[in-house]
């Protein structure tokens, strides 16, 4: 057995609605010897292959029909609850974030958010962002709901706050922070519709307020 597949193993037991068949189309198979057979007949690595303080990346073996396997890999949160994005108001102004994205290799429009901390609650990491990326006193909170980002690769959870501030302040450099800036609604949707906020956490967030209107 693999030490990834081992770790796997851990999981399961750690967070086995993470790995619940019930109900699924595709059927995690953990049977240690199918996936042994598996991973020789292929090359493929089945397991928790990569561990940081933010990301588990977990390969399942899973099949459809109970015959042919493959290998699916999905990110899990390091930490089970508690990320936050906050769709921040100063009046009647928006307030986004101008960051550099690795991922994108550019910059992004975005409100803020952060991924779940031990030993915070929601609320907690909410303030706890507010303070590190805008220095921000609050004086409104209230939760919008939950959305999933990209269900394709990640099944976590993230809470949406609308957050009402009294004051904020640019901390740049911070996490990529280049500029922060405020926007009316009318020219948020001019950026929506022009393609210059693309960031799904800030569409989801604009979207459960107006649904909340």
């Amino acid at each position: 057995m693999t030490k990834e597949f081992a770790r796997y193993l851990e999981l399961m037991k750690e967070r086995p609605e993470e790995f619940d068949n019930t109900g699924a189309e595709y059927e995690i198979i953990c049977d240690p010897e199918k996936v042994s057979s598996f991973e020789a007949e292929t090359g493929k690595i089945i397991g928790a292959v990569y561990e940081s303080p933010w990301h588990i990346m977990v390969v399942d073996l899973v099949t459809s029909d109970g015959k042919k396997c493959f290998a699916y890999e999905r990110l899990m949160p390091a930490v089970k609850k508690g990320a936050v994005v906050a769709l921040t108001m100063c009046g009647e102004k928006y307030i986004l974030l101008n960051q550099y994205r690795h991922a994108l290799r550019g910059m992004q429009y975005s409100f803020p958010r952060g991924f779940a901390e031990k030993g915070l609650s929601p609320e907690e990491n909410l303030r706890k962002e507010l303070g590190e990326e805008l220095g921000a006193e609050t004086e409104e909170v209230k939760f919008l709901g939950d959305v999933v980002a990209n269900s394709g690769v990640a099944g976590d959870k993230v809470s949406v706050y609308l957050c009402r501030l009294k004051s904020f302040e640019t901390h740049e450099h911070y996490e990529g922070i280049k500029n922060v800036e405020a926007f009316s609604r009318g020219e948020l949707q001019k950026m929506i519709r022009e393609g210059k906020i693309t960031d799904g956490f800030t569409l989801s967030a604009l979207q459960l307020m107006s649904a909340s209107e």
